[in-house]
């Protein structure tokens, strides 16, 4: 584990880069973003207390989306040894994190939800179903 501070505006880690560490947020905020069609996406905002790149750290694959600092932040980074040693020796800390990705999954499947009923919708409506 090592904490690293990041200025506001700076790229903490890349979409499409390898996602070797997780981070959990100590002081600051920060972006979650995608470009789609040359256009910054905001997909979260995370704040001192908050962890985030913990998908890519678990799957051992590549980063999703982008991160950047909003405002001066510091981060603790884990490494996925790390991790597995912090869930290990804090059970507490191990459940919470599980609890945030449940949180984060039903967010993401109510989205989804809502795009096929759009979807569905448009079909009924334009008759190309």
């Amino acid at each position: 584990m090592e904490k690293k501070r990041f200025s506001e505006g700076e790229l903490i880690c890349q979409e499409g880069s390898p996602g070797t560490a997780m981070y959990v947020i100590l002081s600051g905020r920060v972006r979650i973003f995608k470009i789609i069609n040359a256009e910054k996406i905001e997909l979260a905002v995370f704040k001192s207390g908050d962890f985030c790149g913990e998908m890519s750290l678990l799957l051992k694959g590549i980063r999703t989306a982008s991160m950047e600092a909003i405002t001066d932040t510091e981060v603790l980074i884990l490494s996925r040894e790390s991790l597995l040693k912090k869930i290990q020796q804090d059970p507490h800390f191990a459940m919470n994190m599980i609890r945030t990705m449940a949180a984060r999954m039903r967010a993401a499947n109510a989205i989804i939800s809502q795009i096929e009923g759009e979807k569905t919708s448009l079909e009924i409506m334009y008759g190309t179903h």
